[in-house]
């Protein structure tokens, strides 16, 4: 086996009532506070697979986007991937 590292950079240009906020998907981890995208009173996040939306803000909870991902993707601007192997 051996480990690869993917580095992905995408740029949006997003309606200004979009907004990048700090969110913590579950109370019980305090300390895990992720910057997520915030879209009306909706909370998204983004992972390798696709885009997901936390369907309860008090838990880690996710669910099909309901087609924000196709909205969010008409917004990217630019995307590079970078991919290279590690060093064992």
């Amino acid at each position: 086996m051996k480990t690869i590292e993917v580095n992905i950079k995408a740029e949006f240009i997003v309606p200004d009532d979009w907004e990048v906020t700090e969110h913590m998907p579950d109370p019980e981890y305090p300390e895990d506070i992720r910057r997520v995208l915030k879209i009306e009173n909706q909370y998204y996040d983004f992972f390798p697979e696709c885009l997901v939306k936390v369907v309860d803000p008090e838990m880690i909870i996710w669910s099909a986007d309901e087609g924000r991902t196709e909205d969010i993707i008409d917004c990217m601007d630019g995307f590079q991937v970078n991919i290279r192997e590690k060093d064992a």
